[in-house]
């Protein structure tokens, strides 16, 4: 008889800490989305569109990488930061500044996820 692999079923404890971390990553994103269509001077016309269409899409990503996180996806970790980042690049273009308040969150979620790399599947 053949043997069959089982999948170790580790369950990682995100602790109280995490979670609403990962709670506000999400609360984080929509209202930093309103944020910067609410502040944004340049550029005018069709570009402007694109750019928003982008910060929706950015904003999006970082809901769901969000939810990632909360299950210990590495996809989830490299969405979130592929979200940032280009979220960080469309809101220098609309509103010539504000992309600090998107590279803190970043670097709080690498500070809390320091030595939990390896939790993530």
């Amino acid at each position: 008889m053949a043997k069959q692999k089982q999948k170790s079923s580790k369950h990682h404890e995100r602790g109280l800490g995490l979670s609403i971390w990962l709670i506000l990553i999400v609360i984080h994103g929509f209202i930093a989305g309103f944020a910067t269509l609410s502040l944004m001077k340049e550029p005018e016309g069709p570009t402007r569109e694109w750019l928003v269409i982008g910060l929706l899409i950015f904003t999006a990503a970082k809901v769901i990488a969000a939810l990632g996180l909360w299950n210990w996806k590495k996809w989830g970790l490299n969405l979130y930061v592929i979200g940032v980042l280009g979220t960080m690049i469309v809101v220098l273009i609309l509103t010539g500044w504000g992309v600090f308040y998107e590279a803190i969150p970043l670097l709080i979620t690498g500070w809390v996820l320091r030595g939990k790399l390896d939790y993530f599947e």
